[in-house]
């Protein structure tokens, strides 16, 4: 059976995508008793504006009231994913290589639950991260399927 979160993605994505823009992530969840649906979108150029935010709340807002995804009444923000934003997908992580990452893992990997370091590469199912402490193990292979999540880290 089809989650909502899945349905979601399902009814929007496509569309987003059509107007130039990657949709990085989605929380459905719920604050204060009331639903609340966040869309995190990003564009190749540049980062995303309050307008950007407006544009994509206005295209998908009508498509999942008449698709009736969400059948009680929600909350739709869109946002920018942020400067520590959150990583989920292979291309996510070729698309930063080069960049400081935090993994914090489903289970261990080499005994660590937690990797920290530069994306070298992505090679078949694994992130390649090379750890910049001096006299630790200078490459881990990390399992895409043993990430629970992973987070830029920027500042």
């Amino acid at each position: 059976m089809e989650s909502i979160a899945d349905k979601v993605l399902k009814t929007v994505e496509p569309a987003i995508e059509a107007e130039g823009y990657t949709l990085v992530d989605m929380e459905l969840g719920r604050e204060g008793g009331q639903c609340i649906l966040r869309i995190f979108i990003d564009k190749a150029e540049g980062g995303i504006t309050h307008e950007d935010c407006e544009r994509v709340s206005t295209l998908v807002s009508p498509m999942l009231d008449v698709e009736n995804v969400i059948e009680e009444r929600y909350f739709l923000e869109v946002s920018s994913p942020g400067i520590n934003r959150r990583i989920k997908k292979k291309a996510d992580f070729e698309r930063f290589a080069g960049m400081k990452v935090k993994i914090f893992l489903r289970s261990p990997v080499d005994g660590h639950k937690k990797v920290t370091g530069i994306i070298e590469s992505v090679e078949s199912d694994e992130v390649v991260i090379r750890n910049e402490k001096a006299g630790s193990e200078n490459v881990k292979r990390v399992p895409l399927a043993a990430i629970g999540r992973a987070n830029l880290q920027i500042l």
